[in-house]
């Protein structure tokens, strides 16, 4: 896994200022006096281990180039820490196989205008109408 992070001039700084800790399951970046100050960067609970002896780093122009290596090769991380999987995976809709299928399209509609802004939110109330007003003339809908 590779990890690219940007710092203006940090080519400039001795090498010995740029340093990374590794864990099997974090890793932390901790950049010494680049233009006055120092910055940290701390990566906990990955989602999968790391092996703490192949993960490097290296200093390239303005970037720190940091290669966390897999401790199970030809796996997919799909995410970078477990937190971030676990946020993302409850936005997505669920979807029960035993419910209603019209059910789980109108809770996906109402997360959509929870979620969406004004114009989003007039859109979707335009649609519903619009609908409503063509059922009650007796129209198809498509």
């Amino acid at each position: 896994m590779k990890i690219y992070i940007t710092f203006t001039g940090v080519h400039q700084v001795p090498t010995e200022d740029v340093q990374v800790h590794f864990t099997e399951r974090s890793f932390d970046l901790l950049v010494k006096n680049l233009n006055g100050k120092s910055y940290s960067m701390i990566v906990n609970n990955l989602l999968k281990p790391i092996s703490v002896e192949g993960s490097s780093k290296k200093v390239k122009t303005d970037t720190v180039f940091i290669v966390c290596r897999k401790k199970t090769e030809n796996t997919r991380w799909d995410y970078l820490t477990q937190v971030e999987k676990e946020c993302k995976e409850k936005e997505k809709p669920s979807y029960d196989t035993e419910t209603d299928p019209s059910e789980g399209l109108m809770n996906v509609l109402k997360k959509i205008y929870e979620d969406g802004d004004d114009d989003m939110k007039r859109t979707i109330n335009k649609a519903w109408v619009e609908s409503r007003e063509k059922q009650a003339k007796g129209e198809p809908e498509f």
